[in-house]
């Protein structure tokens, strides 16, 4: 799976545009699992009509480290599901969320970083990481 600035692609040509075709809609955290589950739901603008999945899941297993940056108060409630950027960061930058890095093969060790149009943010390590597609 590479990671773009608003996109996840994979193998043979699918790809998901988190910021114009999904609405982020859950996180879930089990700690007793490590496992933290970040949750899509298809956009119901016309721009979307093309995205094939419903929803959409990333799926963490053994999460080893998790921050959640609070959102900027300033924005509107309605810029909370819109993914502003999503990359992969040094552990060096784990309180710096406002850059965005592009690395087109990170290092396996690098964080996953989201953040949102209202500035909020998550950075998250863990051992695997998968996608779950929903028809």
């Amino acid at each position: 799976m590479a990671v773009q600035n608003i996109d996840l692609e994979w193998p043979y040509g699918g790809y998901a545009d988190l910021h114009n075709d999904y609405k982020f809609s859950q996180l879930t955290y089990v700690p007793v699992e490590a496992r933290l589950i970040l949750s899509w739901q298809k956009s119901s603008g016309e721009w979307a009509k093309n995205a094939s999945a419903q929803a959409l899941h990333l799926i963490f297993e053994q999460v080893s480290y998790l921050q959640v940056k609070a959102r900027d108060p300033e924005y509107p409630i309605s810029e909370d599901d819109c993914l502003r950027d999503i990359c992969c960061t040094s552990s060096e930058a784990r309180t710096d969320f406002d850059d965005v890095w592009v690395d087109p093969n990170p290092p396996m060790e690098y964080d996953l970083q989201l953040v949102f149009q209202s500035e909020w943010g998550i950075k998250v390590n863990a051992d695997t990481v998968r996608i779950q597609l929903e028809s």
